[in-house]
């Protein structure tokens, strides 16, 4: 009896051993440790609120920054590499970036613009916004979205994303997450992908529909988006075909290429 009821207690320990250790492994993919606000600027020329608001000037500037990490050294990489992207400046110093003084540039320069052609009627906007798009294991990534209009035929427009791998703070390659060997699999899963957005039969002719690709080639350009369920690749206005055809986003879910990732990838924890 004695016995029994040592067996009974040692089961207990083992149970209760056994739901502590899995209950404090950590699952590779969940969401880590980051913490990041939505930094937020503005600014508008005198005007904008009366009726004569479709002769001014604004811009808006918003952009995820990380307020919390466990490596400052990782954390103040990418902070500096997403305030570079969404600087007005494109020659300005990392360190020396400062977005009032941007904003404060840009709508004295329509003042001054004004003032040279008072006949003139017409306004300037930038909107450079952003979000975190993926915040899981070792990956961060967001998206970057300008709209803007300084004069011209129509208003410009363009999306970029930026993943980076906090085990360092670099952007994350194609490389990283699909080995060189297995890209031109991964190309020819995202043309099939891409024939099927754009209506186009697998024999039909990529420049006679339109299309811009180099040597009449389907390809995957360096403008990727990791998703916490695929890839996504966007191809801005211009990029491969006409403005009138608008931007291209192409879509990829890991489970048309979960065979092409091996244990080194990034990607790895996500699909598991």
């Amino acid at each position: 009896m004695i016995f029994m009821k040592k067996l009974a207690l040692i089961s207990s320990f083992l149970i209760g051993l056994i739901v502590i250790v899995s209950c404090g492994k950590k699952d590779p993919s969940a969401e880590n440790e980051l913490k990041y606000d939505i930094v937020k600027y503005a600014r508008q020329s005198e005007g904008c609120d009366s009726l004569r608001e479709g002769n001014c000037s604004k811009i808006k500037i918003e952009f995820p920054q990380i307020t919390n990490f466990e490596n400052s050294a990782v954390m103040d990489k990418i902070n500096q590499s997403i305030q570079s992207l969404f600087s007005t400046n494109e020659n300005v110093n990392t360190d020396s970036i400062n977005f009032d003084e941007e904003m404060d540039s840009f709508i004295s320069d329509y003042e001054e613009f004004t003032k040279e052609f008072p006949e003139s009627f017409q306004s300037w906007f930038i909107e450079k916004t952003g979000d975190v798009k993926l915040n899981r294991g070792n990956i961060f990534s967001i998206d970057y979205m300008e709209y803007s209009y300084t004069g011209g035929a129509h208003a410009n427009s363009m999306i970029e994303f930026r993943n980076y791998n906090l085990s360092n703070g670099d952007e994350i390659t194609l490389d990283e997450i699909i080995t060189p060997d297995k890209q031109k699999e991964l190309t020819e899963i995202g043309e099939v992908e891409f024939r099927k957005v754009k209506e186009l039969a697998a024999e039909a002719d990529l420049g006679q529909a339109g299309f811009w690709f180099e040597n009449n080639k389907f390809y995957l350009n360096d403008n990727f988006l990791i998703t916490d369920s695929s890839l996504v690749f966007y191809y801005n206005s211009y990029e491969i075909t006409a403005y009138a055809f608008g931007p291209t986003e192409l879509i990829i879910p890991f489970s048309k290429i979960k065979t092409l990732v091996d244990d080194k990838s990034l990607l790895k924890p996500l699909l598991e």
